[in-house]
């Protein structure tokens, strides 16, 4: 497996326990603390800069809170550059619970070591009509 196919893995690994973890309450908070670099930064939808710690609080304060119903799907995951340890992933994540639906389009930086990728930054926009 190259670095762009273990950072499409642990792009929709990730997913996968964010929509266990904010829809049924399932999962461990350490998965996502192991996850993001301890210098890593998201930029969400609406233009907000989270650093680590609040991201971290984020999911601590959402376990299982958008319920059994909800669901996380990501699309369209493709390298758009890679230079060893470094690699920028693009997808396309959608939610949906109940009759709330958004998508947005992501951009990520990863770093890839011997334990894996390392999440460094995440920029979202939102996609029009979810």
């Amino acid at each position: 497996m190259d670095d762009a196919d273990a950072c499409a893995a642990e792009i929709a690994a990730l997913h996968a326990a964010f929509e266990a973890w904010l829809g049924r309450g399932v999962g461990r908070m350490d998965r996502f603390a192991a996850a993001f670099d301890p210098a890593f930064v998201m930029v969400t939808p609406d233009g907000r800069r989270l650093d680590r710690s609040a991201v971290l609080g984020f999911l601590e304060a959402g376990r299982g809170r958008r319920g059994a119903g909800f669901r996380i799907a990501v699309e369209e995951v493709l390298p758009l550059h890679a230079a060893s340890p470094l690699v920028l992933m693009h997808y396309v994540e959608r939610q949906w619970g109940g009759a709330e639906r958004t998508a947005r389009r992501s951009a990520a930086l990863f770093q890839v070591g011997p334990s894996g990728p390392r999440w460094l930054f995440v920029q979202e926009t939102w996609i029009a009509g979810g």
